[in-house]
């Protein structure tokens, strides 16, 4: 390999390495594809979703206490644990909803479903209660 090939290799891999360093950056900054408020105990809650393909974890946020969680790992009856940012190839999230006392949303991981319950106590959002469900 000459001089000229690896420095034009190495000018490649440098411009490339930046590029990936600012989308990193800009993960930060996306903004939701599915905003939904809801009630939970009095408590106005509000459901943010993101391109999953960038944050696959979605975020609940308590709006007058300016508080939020961010959920990514969801446990089913058996207590496993996935972890959507790093255990599955890819989830979407079903039919979100807000009850009188818990927020429920269907991850569908494209081999299995879980199905998972959300509730606030103490004015804290609890982590996801969930079940497993087979493909239909």
């Amino acid at each position: 390999m000459n001089f000229k090939t690896m420095a034009l290799s190495l000018s490649i891999f440098t411009s490339f390495a930046c590029s990936q360093e600012s989308s990193l950056e800009k993960v930060d900054n996306i903004q939701p594809i599915q905003i939904i408020k809801g009630q939970l105990k009095n408590e106005t809650v509000t459901y943010l979703r993101y391109n999953t393909e960038v944050q696959p974890c979605i975020t609940l946020k308590l709006d007058r206490m300016d508080k939020q969680k961010q959920l990514c790992i969801f446990t089913d009856q058996q207590g496993n644990a996935v972890d959507v940012r790093t255990d599955v190839v890819g989830v979407d999230y079903l039919t979100p909803a807000f009850s009188e006392s818990s927020f429920t949303v269907t991850l569908d991981l494209f081999s299995y479903y879980l199905d998972c319950q959300i509730t606030l106590i103490n004015k804290s959002v609890k982590d996801p209660v969930c079940k497993f469900r087979d493909m239909d």
